[in-house]
């Protein structure tokens, strides 16, 4: 994993417990934008996730040798 996907997870989790914050104090409508902005870093994360070649499924498996 790299150093800027981290800090992308880790946004999104902090927009999501501020916006859980802000629910309590102002109310759902006043803190909605908040939790767009936690689900859009989110789905940025699983795309740059999904784009890496290090995934398993790039990987070539190992072929059983015929006897």
């Amino acid at each position: 994993m790299k150093l800027l996907d981290i800090i992308i997870f880790v946004l999104a989790f902090v927009a999501l417990i501020v916006g859980i914050d802000q629910v309590i104090t102002v109310g759902i409508a006043q803190s909605y934008w908040i939790f767009m902005f936690s689900l859009a870093l989110l789905f940025l994360y699983r795309y740059r996730k999904g784009q890496h070649p290090s995934d398993s499924e790039t990987r070539p498996t190992k072929q059983k040798k015929k006897k």
